[in-house]
């Protein structure tokens, strides 16, 4: 029952209370006052007709007609003569009723009222004895109305007295709203802080709270800067701080396999030949910092770019350009930073590096891409520069901008008949069981009834504006996929639809109308909106999650320094990136990593989820390390 219920309880329980017990006072008080009003009104009269009647003949004729002009014109109940012998001489009886008084009112407060007595002279004799009894009837009347019209102040009373205390209530616990916001979110692993209320109980309850979430935020601060710590010395050269060799081995495997990679792109390798020769000359501090000046210069080549840069051993850096424009300006970009980065303008001499360029499209093996890699810095070498290796110039390495107008027709074909779908791949718990269907979009060409993946027309739909229309597509497909499929099913969502209020809001009233559906509803977002676009992600978050959809981020790795920002989104899971996890059982550093991962994720409330699981050895392993669920080509539904 809620409070605002108790308290008009409260207040009917209290008013009847008192209605009760001032009806009672007033009424008895009334009554006492009332009888001995008619005690004197039924003497007077008894006196005054008396005298009358001693006054004039004791004619029965005259005094009948004198008992009954009175009886007519003052309201008695009863008027009656006797003789001294006991002889009734006149008597008159009124039926009257009590009029509109109700007859348990009556029974409840009884009028007892003494009659008027007095003597009836005829000269100096006794002639008779008059009996007056006056009627109660406008009495109870009385009564009555006075009692109805505390009935109704009480009636009134009670409902302004509800009414005021009802908003006085709202106020006082408003920020009672708050709070139980708080004790719920925080009951969903979100530790939330809200301001403290005035109301002294509640912002005790409160201060209480908001210490529990500060520390349980800076505990996940402090865990966070721990996982970060052994990420970067897990992933990254100590020196450098670029990627070390092992990982960015495993993210060149992940662009060339991934299907949701760009289609295309470039690996680039820098050497420096004379690596040696500079460490004894310069000495090892000068060295190290002229290598520390060649992974500013690679970082500065590519700014706008997401490039990954790696050190692969001591001479040899590593650049993958997904996407670039132009490798040949990219190349030359990059070796005239690098050159500027270890040579002193001032000095005589000159130090010389070798850059190869290697053209990759998904789906080529690693080692054809580093076999063309190390031919391009072969040819260099022999050429005294860099060089470039484009493997089989038959293939577009890179769609040309003239083909633009073809691929604008081609995806809004196939959006406007309906021809963007998608694929589902199994999820599972460590038990092996379905946790959902992942569900990467799928595109058909028209012409020749060919389904693309999306890192073949997501690039393209990027460009031209369509991304919000596909991942719109895909939304209305999995609607009709959950009405004729078992299982949930978790679609991808752009970054640019995360910070489409307009698109949010149309998610929103389709799965506000299907509330069947919404728990069925996965939803994947890139980590690195939760940071770039951050209100625009807790936006779409609170929106859908209210809904009842499970919302998570995918490809985490490489921001957990932030993850304790995340404290209060209530996301569902994280799905850790396949680069992290590839060779899980033989990294050390990365399963203490993921351990700790594991357990701040939990901690939150999310359920961790491994992607490109590849053997039963990494699938053993995760399991050990706390992996909740796990997705990839090592696993299968069972």
């Amino acid at each position: 029952m809620t409070l605002t219920k108790q308290l008009w309880l409260a207040i009917a329980a209290i008013m009847t209370l008192a209605f009760g017990i001032s009806f009672l006072v007033s009424a008895w008080s009334a009554k006492n006052y009332l009888e001995d009003q008619l005690r004197l009104k039924n003497i007077d009269n008894a006196n005054s007709l008396a005298l009358s009647m001693s006054q004039i003949e004791k004619d029965p004729v005259l005094i009948d007609l004198l008992v009954s002009a009175q009886f007519d014109i003052g309201h008695y109940k009863r008027i009656k003569l006797t003789s001294p012998t006991g002889k009734v001489l006149v008597e008159r009886i009124s039926d009257e009723k009590n009029g509109d008084v109700p007859t348990w009112f009556v029974r409840l407060i009884p009028l007892q009222t003494e009659p008027g007595v007095a003597q009836v002279q005829d000269g100096w004799r006794q002639y008779g004895t008059l009996t007056v009894v006056s009627h109660n009837r406008f009495a109870y009347e009385a009564l009555w109305q006075g009692n109805r019209r505390l009935l109704v102040w009480f009636l009134a009373s009670a409902f302004l007295c509800g009414v005021i205390g009802t908003f006085v209530l709202r106020a006082i616990t408003r920020p009672l709203g708050e709070v139980v916001k708080q004790a719920e979110a925080i009951g969903a692993r979100r530790f939330v802080v809200i301001n403290e209320p005035r109301t002294k109980e509640f912002r005790t309850v409160v201060r209480a709270m908001n210490a529990l979430s500060g520390q349980v935020r800076g505990m996940l601060d402090e865990e966070s800067a721990r996982l970060e710590q052994l990420r970067r010395d897990a992933q990254y050269d100590s020196l450098t701080g670029l990627l070390n060799r092992e990982h960015f081995m495993k993210k060149l495997q992940f662009v060339l396999e991934d299907e949701k990679s760009p289609p295309a792109g470039a690996l680039f390798i820098l050497r420096l030949p004379d690596l040696i020769k500079l460490n004894k000359e310069l000495g090892r501090e000068t060295t190290d910092t002229l290598l520390k000046r060649v992974a500013g210069a690679l970082q500065e080549s590519c700014p706008d770019n997401p490039c990954l840069i790696g050190r692969l051993n001591g001479a040899d850096f590593a650049l993958i350009a997904p996407e670039v424009d132009s490798i040949d300006a990219l190349r030359h970009k990059i070796a005239a930073r690098a050159l500027l980065s270890i040579n002193d303008p001032s000095s005589t001499t000159e130090h010389a590096l070798l850059l190869g360029a290697a053209v990759y499209r998904h789906g080529d093996p690693m080692s054809q891409v580093l076999s063309r890699a190390d031919m391009a810095l072969g040819r260099a070498e022999q050429e005294g520069g860099s060089a470039v290796e484009a493997g089989d110039l038959s293939l577009e390495w890179k769609p040309a901008t003239s083909l633009m107008a073809a691929w604008q027709v081609l995806i809004e074909t196939a959006l406007n008949l309906k021809r963007v779908q998608f694929a589902t791949y199994p999820v599972l718990d460590a038990q092996g069981q379905l946790i959902h269907f992942e569900a990467p979009a799928r595109m058909q060409v028209i012409q020749s009834a060919l389904w693309l993946p999306a890192q073949e027309f997501m690039p393209w739909a990027s460009r031209l504006g369509l991304t919000e229309r596909i991942d719109e597509a895909v939304f209305d497909y999995a609607f009709d996929w959950l009405e004729t499929n078992n299982g949930p099913v978790c679609i991808n969502v752009s970054p640019q639809s995360v910070c489409d209020p307009v698109l949010t809001a149309r998610y929103y009233r389709a799965l506000k109308c299907s509330p069947h559906l919404a728990d069925r509803i996965w939803i994947d977002i890139p980590e690195f909106v939760a940071y770039r676009h951050a209100r625009e992600f807790r936006v779409f978050c609170d929106t859908l999650k209210a809904l009842g959809c499970k919302i998570g981020l995918e490809h985490v790795g490489n921001q957990i320094c932030h993850i304790g920002e995340l404290y209060d989104v209530g996301l569902d899971y994280l799905k850790i990136d396949s680069a992290i996890i590839r060779d899980i059982d033989q990294n050390l550093g990365n399963q203490t990593f993921l351990r700790g991962l594991c357990t701040i994720a939990h901690t939150m409330g999310m359920m961790t989820i491994a992607e490109g699981v590849l053997n039963q050895r990494e699938v053993l392993c995760l399991k050990e390390l706390g992996f909740k669920g796990m997705t990839g080509p090592g696993i299968a539904l069972g």
